[in-house]
């Protein structure tokens, strides 16, 4: 099973660009990417807490489990 991301969805339903989101929340344009792209290996809780108070969501609307490979 892998963690995926719901952010880039999110960011498509409000026409909101990688580096908008870097810039409102705070966070880094790497992680936004790494999330944006699913190629994050690990979750940080201020991270998810960030994201999931910026596009208020649970954490279950953001992050999701997929069956399957790991790295896929």
């Amino acid at each position: 099973m892998a963690m995926k991301c719901r952010i880039k969805d999110l960011m498509a339903a409000q026409q909101l660009t990688q580096q908008q989101v870097a810039g409102k929340t705070g966070l880094s344009p790497t992680i936004v990417g790494r999330l944006y792209h699913n190629k994050f290996s690990r979750l940080d809780n201020g991270t998810a807490e960030t994201v999931c108070r910026f596009f208020k969501v649970e954490l279950g609307e953001m992050f999701y489990l997929q069956e399957g490979d790991r790295h896929e």
